[in-house]
C-alpha cells in the first residue's frame, strides 16, 4: 500500500490496516496513534518522530525501520521484528515488548521505562543512556549489548542473559538479577546498590570501583570476578564463590562471608572491618595489608591451610 493511501484512509477514520505491505514507505512525523499494524510489512520505513501512540504492531515487521524519537507508548510490540532498527530517543514507556527480536537496535537514549521486554532479543543491541527504570526483562537475551549508563534501577531481569554485554557507569540499584548470566560482564562502575544477585553468574565479570552496598550475592558464581576497589558495605556473599577473585583495596566492611570460597583470591588492601568470614576457605589467599584483628574467622581454613580456632 502507498503511504498516501494509508493516510487519507486513516483520515477517514479507518485505523485497521493489519497485515499491510508498507516496505520503505515515509510516514515521517505522522500522528497515527490507535492505528492497528499487527502483522504489517515496514521494512527500512521511516517513521521517525511518528506518534504511533497506543497502536497495535503485533507481530510486524521493523527490520531497519527508522523510529528515531517516535512516540510508542502503550503500543502493543509484542512479537515485532525490529532487527538492526534505529531506535534512538524512541519513547517506549509502558509499551509491551515481549518476545520482540531488537537485536543489533539502537536504542542509545531511548525511554523503555515500565515496559515488558519479557523474553525479548536484544543481543548486540545499543542502549546506551537508555531508561528502562521498573523495566520488565525476565529471561531477555542481551548478550554482548551496551548498556553503558543505562538506568536500570529496579528493573526486573531474573534469568536474564547479560553475558559479555557493557554495564559501565550503569544504574542498577535495586534490580532483580536472580539467576542472570553476567558471565564476563563489563560492570564497572556500576551502581547496583541493594540489588539482587542470588544465584547469578559473575565467572569473571569486571566489578572495578562498583558499588555493591548490601546487595544479595547469596550462592552466586564470582570465580576469577575483578572487584578492585569495590564497595562490598554489608554485602551477603554467604557461599559464594569467589575463587581467584580480585578484591584489592576492596571495602568489605561488614559483609557477610559465610562458608563463602576465598580459595586463591586477592584480598590485598582490603577493608574487612567487621566481616564475617566463619567457615570460609581462604587457603592459598592473599591477605597483605589486612587487619584481621577485627574481622570473624571462626572455623575458616586459613591461607596455609589451618583451621582457625
Amino acid at each position: 500500500m502507498d503511504a498516501d493511501v494509508l493516510l487519507k484512509r486513516y483520515n477517514l477514520g479507518d485505523r485497521d490496516f493489519s497485515g499491510t505491505h508498507l516496505r520503505r514507505a515515509n510516514l515521517s512525523r505522522c500522528i497515527l496513534t490507535g492505528i492497528d499494524l499487527s502483522r504489517a510489512d515496514l521494512t527500512d520505513a521511516a517513521l521517525q518522530g511518528a506518534n504511533l501512540q497506543g497502536a497495535d504492531l503485533q507481530g510486524a515487521i521493523l527490520s531497519d525501520v527508522n523510529l528515531s524519537q517516535a512516540d510508542l507508548r502503550g503500543a502493543d510490540l509484542r512479537g515485532v521484528i525490529l532487527v538492526s532498527a534505529d531506535l534512538r530517543w524512541v519513547s517506549l514507556r509502558k509499551a509491551n515488548l515481549t518476545g520482540a527480536d531488537l537485536s543489533r537496535a539502537n536504542l542509545a537514549n531511548a525511554d523503555l521505562s515500565e515496559a515488558n521486554l519479557t523474553g525479548a532479543q536484544l543481543s548486540e543491541a545499543i542502549l546506551r543512556d537508555a531508561n528502562l527504570t521498573l523495566a520488565d526483562l525476565t529471561l531477555a537475551e542481551l548478550e554482548r549489548a551496551n548498556l553503558s549508563r543505562a538506568n536500570l534501577t529496579e528493573a526486573y531481569l531474573r534469568g536474564a542473559d547479560l553475558a559479555d554485554a557493557i554495564l559501565r557507569e550503569s544504574q542498577l540499584v535495586q534490580a532483580n538479577l536472580r539467576g542472570a548470566n553476567l558471565g564476563a560482564t563489563n560492570l564497572q562502575q556500576a551502581n547496583l546498590e541493594r540489588a539482587v544477585l542470588i544465584g547469578a553468574n559473575l565467572r569473571r565479570a569486571r566489578l572495578e570501583e562498583a558499588n555493591l552496598r548490601e546487595v544479595s550475592f547469596k550462592e552466586a558464581n564470582l570465580r576469577h570476578a575483578c572487584l578492585d576497589k569495590a564497595k562490598l558495605v554489608g554485602a551477603d556473599l554467604r557461599g559464594v564463590s569467589l575463587a581467584r577473585a580480585l578484591l584489592r583495596g576492596a571495602d568489605l566492611n561488614s559483609a557477610i562471608l559465610i562458608g563463602a570460597n576465598l580459595m586463591g583470591a586477592n584480598l590485598s588492601g582490603a577493608d574487612l572491618r567487621g566481616a564475617n568470614l566463619i567457615e570460609a576457605i581462604l587457603t592459598g589467599a592473599s591477605l597483605s595489608g589486612v587487619d584481621l584483628s577485627v574481622v570473624d574467622m571462626t572455623q575458616a581454613i586459613l591461607p596455609d591451610g589451618e583451621l582457625s580456632a
